[in-house]
């Protein structure tokens, strides 16, 4: 698991808005149509391995929102929080509308496995169709001179640990 996390971090560190594949292209851009009141908490959700970290990463990198974990405690930048493995039943995400005015934000955008269970959060899904694939190992080549092997990818992180 050691290879898996630094080539994760290396991809931390270089990783821009250019690299997002297809889908995550188009959630980004789902997201910024919801921006702000009256959608103060929205919900990004998809399997292990289909992007939602890295999604994270570069909203911050873009200094659109800050990026935390779920148990971590905010270091607040922007004017957008983004949570990571975020917990979907209705209470805890119940419990996450007051935080926007506590903390002055504009938006929290929560990151899940799951649909968050609150119909009034609108939810974008993030799927691994191959060209996002493609697209992740082509960028990979770009920047990081990895290659990838050939063979079938059901998401991300199967990928990844095909070169680490």
């Amino acid at each position: 698991m050691g290879n898996l996390d630094a080539i994760s971090a290396r991809i931390h560190d270089r990783a821009t808005i250019d690299w997002l594949t297809p889908s995550q292209k188009a959630v980004w851009n789902s997201i910024k149509e919801f921006d702000g009141p009256p959608h103060r908490v929205i919900n990004i959700y998809g399997s292990e391995g289909t992007g939602k970290t890295f999604l994270g990463w570069i909203m911050e990198r873009e200094r659109y929102a800050t990026y935390m974990v779920w148990r971590d405690t905010p270091k607040l930048q922007f004017s957008r929080l983004v949570i990571d493995d975020a917990k979907s039943d209705r209470t805890a995400t119940r419990e996450i509308r007051p935080m926007v005015d506590a903390l002055s934000l504009k938006q929290i955008i929560l990151l899940s496995r799951t649909r968050i269970d609150e119909p009034s959060v609108p939810a974008f899904e993030l799927r691994v169709l191959n060209e996002d694939v493609e697209s992740l190992k082509a960028n990979l080549f770009r920047h990081l001179r990895v290659a990838v092997p050939e063979g079938s990818f059901r998401n991300y992180k199967s990928l990844l640990n095909e070169v680490s």
